[in-house]
C-alpha cells in the first residue's frame, strides 16, 4: 500500500504526460485518493511514451500513476459534465495541468468548480502559469526547460543547433513537480485548520528558475565583486580534499574532507605531518586553496589512495569521522546494501504485463511499509468510483453504451477484467 499520511484526502486529477503525472502520483504514494480522469479512448498517452513494455503499458505509465484510480470520462458531453462535478463535491482538491483555458468548455475551470465546492483546494500546473506573456502558450517539458536554460542550447556549427545535454536528471526536471505537490499539502493543512480552500498557480517553469537560484544570484547582484566562488582550475591538478580516487581495487572513492576537522583527522592516518604543518599558518577552517593546484600532492594523494581497497578505506576513514562514500554508476548503486536496508525498490504487478520493479517513495515512515497499487488502465475504476457517486448499474451500463464511459480495450481482456 501507499503510505498513509494523505489518507482520507480525495484529489480529482486532470492531467497527462511527465512531469504533469508526477504531482498526484507523489500525492497517490503519500496516500491520496487520487482519481484520475481521462479522454475517452485510450486516456493519457504516457502509457505509449518512454520504455514502451507492451500496448498501453510504459515504464513512464507504470511509475507516474501508480496508486491512483482512472476513470475515462467524456466531459464533451452534458452527462459527463454532470458527473464530473458530483465527483468535484467529493474532493478535496482538483489538480489539472494544461493551457490556460482548455479546461472552459468542459466546466473544470476554477470559476466553475469553486461553485460546486466552493472550499476546494484547486491547483493548476500550466506551462507558463495562467498570468504572464506566454500563458497561452501550449508547451511540452521540454519547450519549459529551453526557456529557463535548464536545456541550453549547443551550437554544432553550419546554422545546426541542438539541446546540450547537461547530465540534469531529477535536480531540475523534479522541481515543479515536487514544489506543486508540496504547496497543495501545504493548501491541504490549511484547509483543514480554517476550512478555507485555496486557487494555487504554479507555472512548469518557475520552479526551474527557482532551481537554479545560485546561479541567479550574482546576475541580479552584480555589484558584489566576489559574488559566488567558483573555483578555477590552473593547470591539470585537481582539487586534492574534494575529488574521486581509484581505490587498489579500481573501485573509485568520492573524497570530501574539505573542512579542517576532516582533513586533520585524515592527515594523520595517512602519516602525513608535513600536510599538518601547514594548516598551522592557516586559521580558516574550509581552506580549498590548500593544495588545490599542485601537481605534486594531487599524486601524493592518488598514491596514498591506490594503497588500500575501498572497502578498507570505507571501514577506516568513515569510522574516523573522514566524509567519504562510494563513487557509483546506477548498477553498483542499486547493488548497494543503502538501496535494500531503505526499501528503495518495490515490486509491483501490473496487469496486461506482469511484475516489475520500480523506485519507491523515497522515504521511511514510523513502521509503514511502502507498496504500490499497479498504474490503472484508462477507465479501469469506473463502475466503483461512479457508483460511489450514487449512480445505478443501469445508468451506468447507459453511459458506458452511449461511451460516455470507455475503457481502454487494449488491456481490459489481458488484465482479465
Amino acid at each position: 500500500m501507499s503510505f498513509p499520511l494523505l489518507k482520507g484526502i480525495r484529489v480529482i486529477e486532470m492531467a497527462l504526460l511527465m512531469p504533469a503525472d508526477h504531482v498526484a502520483g507523489m500525492l497517490a504514494d503519500l496516500g491520496a485518493e487520487v482519481i484520475k480522469i481521462e479522454q475517452p479512448p485510450y486516456g493519457d498517452y504516457v502509457r505509449d511514451l518512454g520504455g514502451i513494455l507492451g500496448p498501453g503499458i510504459s515504464e513512464y505509465h507504470t511509475f507516474y500513476n501508480r496508486n491512483k484510480k482512472s476513470i475515462c470520462l467524456d466531459m464533451r458531453t452534458a452527462e459527463g459534465k454532470e458527473v464530473f462535478h458530483k465527483l468535484v463535491a467529493t474532493a478535496d482538491v482538483l489538480y489539472e495541468s494544461g493551457t490556460p483555458g482548455s479546461k472552459n468548455k468542459l466546466t473544470a475551470d476554477y470559476d466553475s468548480v469553486v461553485k460546486t465546492n466552493p472550499n476546494i483546494v484547486y491547483a493548476s500546473f500550466p506551462a507558463y502559469g495562467f498570468k504572464g506573456p506566454y500563458s497561452h502558450l501550449p508547451s511540452h517539458g521540454w519547450g519549459v526547460m529551453a526557456f529557463t536554460n535548464t536545456s541550453p542550447i549547443e551550437d554544432l556549427g553550419n546554422d545546426r543547433l541542438r539541446s546540450k545535454d547537461t547530465g540534469q536528471k531529477g535536480g531540475f526536471t523534479d522541481a515543479g513537480p515536487m514544489i506543486t505537490a508540496m504547496s497543495i499539502i501545504a493548501a491541504v493543512v490549511q484547509k483543514l485548520k480554517t476550512g478555507k480552500g485555496a486557487h494555487i498557480d504554479v507555472a512548469m517553469c518557475d520552479p526551474l528558475l527557482y532551481a537554479q537560484h545560485s546561479d541567479v544570484f550574482p546576475i541580479l547582484n552584480p555589484q558584489y565583486p566576489v559574488g559566488l566562488v567558483h573555483f578555477e582550475r590552473t593547470g591539470t591538478s585537481l582539487p586534492i580534499r574534494f575529488n574521486y580516487y581509484w581505490c587498489k581495487d579500481r573501485k573509485v572513492l568520492a573524497f570530501q574532507a574539505t573542512e579542517k576537522k576532516f582533513w586533520v583527522p585524515f592527515l594523520k592516518i595517512v602519516g602525513r605531518d608535513d600536510w599538518l604543518k601547514e594548516l598551522e599558518e592557516n586559521p580558516w577552517p574550509i581552506a580549498l586553496d590548500i593544495g588545490n593546484y599542485e601537481p605534486d600532492k594531487e599524486q601524493a594523494m592518488i598514491d596514498i589512495m591506490l594503497t588500500k581497497t575501498l572497502d578498507e578505506w570505507m571501514d577506516l576513514l568513515g569510522h574516523n569521522d573522514v566524509p567519504v562514500i562510494p563513487g557509483y554508476n546506477l548498477e553498483q548503486l542499486l547493488a548497494d546494501d543503502h538501496v535494500k536496508e531503505r526499501n528503495l525498490i518495490v515490486e509491483q504487478d501490473q496487469p496486461g504485463f506482469g511484475k516489475v520493479k520500480q523506485v519507491s517513495f523515497p522515504i521511511l515512515l514510523d513502521d509503514a511499509d511502502f507498496s504500490a497499487s499497479p498504474a490503472p488502465w484508462a477507465g479501469k475504476d469506473n463502475v466503483d468510483v461512479i457508483k460511489g457517486l450514487g449512480y445505478t448499474d443501469q445508468q451506468i451500463q447507459a453511459m458506458q453504451t452511449q461511451k460516455i464511459l470507455a475503457e481502454d480495450t487494449r488491456l481490459t481482456a489481458k488484465a482479465g477484467a
